[in-house]
């Protein structure tokens, strides 16, 4: 039975963190592991981190101009040699157990196409932010499409078989191409989660994308590939009465943030138009009301 694993790695500017992610996946008791490193054009001596490690770890590591993390892991996914994909963020680590957990149920389990598992947030000084139980998680958009299952991907394992029918990441969905992913592999197979807190996710003050980019060209990325993403949801007809309350949080929550925009640029009517549109999305929701008068006195 063939099991490697190939594991993907997106950096950028993650010098301080990317060699505790190698090791946490070198620490797991499976041998028939490569690690793909890609990275995106960092700019504080990632690559010489890198070096060592090829030399120390044997990981393989691609350099690329920035693009973003969706396109440096599809990179890394079309470079990748091994029946299963998992992903790992920089400045995340997995705990000792978290593949041979994973494997165990892909083995007995031929059609479940992806494993995730639990995972806690920490701050750099190792303080607990958050505890995630996958399967209640406070996401319900992505509940609701993603058939309750939210799985941030650094716990995802996944058949190669199975991403290659759904296809890659989306780059254009920028904020939102993890979500887009769960929901496309949700359509086509079975998932799995291990109720048991296997990840350890790095809070950090900026994260990948904010760092990349100025607060404002961020906000504006985000915003530009939210439409595009709701507007894909939109096309998964018919709507289940859940999915259909969840999407309309979802564009009342685009309205909002269009009409925060445009609040900051001086633009109250074209506010005003972005809080009545929300209105018309979630007329329970009281603070799409006051936002809305705000525009009026302001």
């Amino acid at each position: 039975m063939n099991e490697s694993v190939s594991v993907v790695i997106p950096v950028f500017n993650g010098a301080p963190f990317v060699a505790k992610a190698v090791a946490s996946v070198r620490a797991q008791a499976h041998g028939d592991v490569e690690i793909l490193v890609v990275d995106d054009g960092s700019t504080d001596g990632t690559q010489e981190v890198l070096k060592r490690l090829e030399e120390s770890d044997g990981i393989r590591w691609f350099q690329r101009s920035h693009g973003g993390p969706a396109r440096s892991r599809n990179f890394g996914i079309e470079a990748a040699r091994g029946h299963y994909i998992a992903l790992l963020d920089c400045d995340d680590v997995w705990l000792p157990g978290k593949l041979a957990a994973q494997l165990a149920i892909m083995r007995t389990r031929p059609e479940v196409g992806l494993v995730h598992t639990d995972f806690d947030v920490r701050f750099e000084d190792g303080t607990l932010e958050e505890r995630v139980i996958a399967r209640s998680s406070r996401e319900p958009m992505v509940q609701a499409f993603g058939g309750g299952h939210v799985a941030l991907p650094s716990t995802l394992l996944i058949r190669k078989s199975v991403l290659d029918q759904v296809g890659r990441l989306d780059p254009e969905l920028y904020g939102s191409e993890d979500s887009d992913l769960t929901i496309r592999l949700f359509r086509v197979t079975s998932f799995e989660c291990i109720d048991q807190v296997l990840v350890t996710k790095l809070q950090r003050g900026h994260g990948y994308r904010d760092m990349a980019f100025d607060e404002q060209t961020h906000r504006e990325r985000v915003l530009a590939s939210r439409d595009r993403f709701l507007m894909r949801l939109e096309g998964f007809a018919p709507l289940t009465t859940a999915q259909r309350a969840a999407l309309d949080r979802e564009w009342a929550n685009y309205y909002l943030l269009k009409g925060a925009a445009a609040e900051r640029a001086g633009r109250p009517a074209e506010a005003r138009s972005q809080y009545r549109k929300a209105i018309g999305k979630a007329p329970g929701r009281i603070r799409c009301y006051t936002r809305w008068l705000r525009t009026w006195t302001s």
